[in-house]
């Protein structure tokens, strides 16, 4: 194996390996920069702006239950080919405890949304 084919396959490891946390990342991305624009152009209903985050948590809990439940596919999406064999148990577990740590800061960040008011922090 070439030293490039070698670092990118580590590279694409290392991404499978921390899928959750960059759906977590994503959603917190996605979830605040959208909720912050449409509270500050100030004419968008509160409901819409709730209704927005929640969409954008349960994608996000979606995508990494997607990623926790068929590890495999999603190893061979980013690396391009399997792990071997003596790996694949550590980097299975390793991916779905940190897909299911992410998971549970998906559904409280989300959570959030219900308790507080979307736009009142920034009034």
């Amino acid at each position: 194996m070439s030293d490039v084919s070698s670092s990118r396959r580590m590279v694409a490891t290392l991404l499978f390996l921390i899928f959750g946390p960059i759906c977590w990342a994503l959603q917190l991305t996605a979830m605040y920069g959208g909720q912050s624009a449409l509270c500050a152009l100030g004419s968008v209903d509160q409901g819409i702006v709730s209704a927005w985050v929640l969409a954008v948590s349960v994608l996000a809990g979606l995508a990494c239950c997607a990623g926790i439940v068929w590890t495999a596919p999603t190893y061979a999406l980013f690396t391009g080919t399997r792990a071997e064999s003596e790996q694949w148990n550590f980097l299975a577990f390793v991916m779905r405890a940190l897909s299911a740590l992410s998971l549970l800061a998906i559904a409280y960040a989300g959570i959030g949304t219900l308790m507080l008011p979307a736009c009142g922090a920034l009034r």
